[in-house]
Parts: structure tokens; C-alpha cells; sequence
């Protein structure tokens, strides 16, 4: 397991500071960037085209014992179908693998001023969290953990507001594996975010997926913007879901624009030539 340094004293921007700079001395394809270093990068899973538009989040006081503080903000429409209205802190989530919904989820964090780091994902291109109303610079890249991607994830959460791990293919990770990182986890300060894993008893889980496609016509046109189809299972409640819009007002478009996607996974949204 890999030993973070001692953050004690250190207000967020020195702890990310120093948990970059351990990074970079452990070698194996781990040195971070920051994501505002792949601005110039075309964007895998955000909307093609780009957007503006202003961002609205939630971290409001929810469940008991559950408030503003103790989770990381999420997209507006997101926000009642999770405890205390964000995604909590020191515990794991486990996400679909979605690009379009990591891409909102990194522009919800960074937009309400969380420092968040992205592990394991090369070719997840973050120029759409600005064009979502998020800050690159808040967002630290480890593209290349090498074989100690959860013990990189396991130091960044004892500094960050928000971690995304992913991991190649479908991994089932064991109980002994998920009681080391959990320990880490509530220890830090981050909610953990898992991609491509399968974890068990997650704090909560969420799926996500491409159903809708707006502003393509018949032969003519461009995607303006696109559905996505949330649905949030949390310990001892109900499965609850929710769309999220993301792009152009589906309303503003000429009748018959929206396209269904076909429900393929792990589709990505990806911009040609």
C-alpha cells in the first residue's frame, strides 16, 4: 500500500499540492498532470459541439446526520435521489462506466469549488468540464497508476474532495481488498468513485446510460445535446431514477430532432477526425 504523506495542518490547496508531489516521486507512469494541461484535447464522452451553460448543484442537508459538508456536489437533478443531496464522503461509489455522466459528475464537483483527481482513465479527455461549467485546474490526472491504481486512489482520498477510479474491464475486487481501501477511504477526506469494478455492499451504486440524442434531423443537422438515463440504489431504500438533459433544451428544438440511442454499454460520445 502506498504511505501518503502527512497532510495534518494543511489547508485543500497545500494537500493537493503535496499528494502531486508524492506522486510524481513514485515512478511506474503515476505522475500527475492537471486536467487544464489537455485543454486543447478533443473530448471523449462530453457533448459534442460544447456548451455553455450555468451549472446547477446541490450539497444541501438531507438525510439525518447527513449534510452539505459531509458530501460532494452533484448536477441539480441529481441531487434528490441521493442522501444529503451529493455524493457522500468516505464511503465508496460504484458508477456505470458512462464518460457522458463522469464528464457532468467532474463539472458538478469542480463547478462548486471540490478538488477532484481522475485515476486509471487515459483517454477520458476532460475539455467538456469546462464547457460544463467546471474548473480543469481543480482536476488532478494519474493516467497511468501502473499496478497500484487502488493504492494511488487510496492516498488521494485522504487530500481530495472527490476521487474516479477506473479499472480496465469488468474487475471483482475481494473483501480483503475492499477492507484495506475502505479503511483508507474513511479516514481521508474524498468520496471515492469506482469505474469498471465491482465492489461489494457500495455505499451506493449508480447506473447511467445514453437514451436520447437531441438536435439531429433527418439526415441534417448536429447533436445539440443528449438524454441520460440515471438510476441511483442506495442502502435500504428503493431503487430511484432520474434524466438528466445535457446540452441544448430539448424543448428548443424543431419537432422529431431526438434520436434514441441504442442501448449499447459502455457507449461513448467521441468527436470525428
Amino acid at each position: 500500500m502506498v504511505r501518503a504523506p502527512d497532510l495534518s495542518g494543511l489547508d485543500r490547496p497545500e494537500r493537493v499540492r503535496a499528494l502531486k508531489a508524492a506522486l510524481a516521486t513514485m515512478g511506474g507512469g503515476s505522475s500527475p498532470v492537471t486536467a487544464s494541461d489537455l485543454r486543447s484535447a478533443p473530448v471523449s464522452g462530453a457533448a459534442p459541439g460544447g456548451r455553455h451553460r450555468s451549472l446547477h448543484t446541490a450539497g444541501k442537508t438531507g438525510a439525518a446526520g447527513v449534510t452539505a459538508h459531509s458530501v460532494v456536489p452533484v448536477p441539480g437533478a441529481l441531487a434528490d435521489c441521493l442522501p444529503g443531496g451529493g455524493l457522500p464522503r468516505r464511503a465508496i461509489t460504484t458508477v456505470a462506466d458512462c464518460p457522458a455522466f463522469i464528464i457532468e459528475l467532474l463539472a458538478a464537483a469542480t463547478g462548486g469549488g471540490s478538488h477532484v483527481a481522475v485515476v486509471g482513465w487515459p483517454d477520458l479527455l476532460l475539455t467538456g468540464v469546462a464547457d460544463a461549467g467546471g474548473v480543469l485546474d481543480s482536476i488532478v490526472v494519474v493516467p497511468d497508476p501502473g499496478d497500484r491504481s487502488f493504492s494511488v486512489a487510496g492516498m488521494l482520498v485522504e487530500g481530495m474532495d472527490l476521487v474516479v477510479h477506473r479499472s480496465a474491464g469488468n474487475v471483482r475486487v475481494s473483501a480483503t481488498q475492499t477492507r484495506s481501501l475502505l479503511a483508507r477511504v474513511r479516514r481521508g477526506t474524498a468520496a471515492l468513485l469506482v469505474v469498471g469494478a465491482r465492489f461489494p455492499a457500495p455505499a451506493v451504486r449508480i447506473d447511467a446510460d445514453i437514451t436520447a440524442y437531441h438536435g439531429v434531423g433527418a439526415g441534417s443537422g448536429r447533436i445539440r445535446g443528449f438524454d441520460l438515463s440515471v438510476e441511483v440504489v442506495t442502502k435500504g431504500a428503493p431503487p430511484r431514477e432520474v434524466l438528466l438533459r445535457v446540452g441544448r433544451d430539448p424543448g428548443t428544438d424543431p419537432p422529431g430532432v431526438a434520436r434514441r440511442a441504442p442501448r449499447i454499454p459502455g457507449l461513448q460520445v467521441v468527436r470525428a477526425g
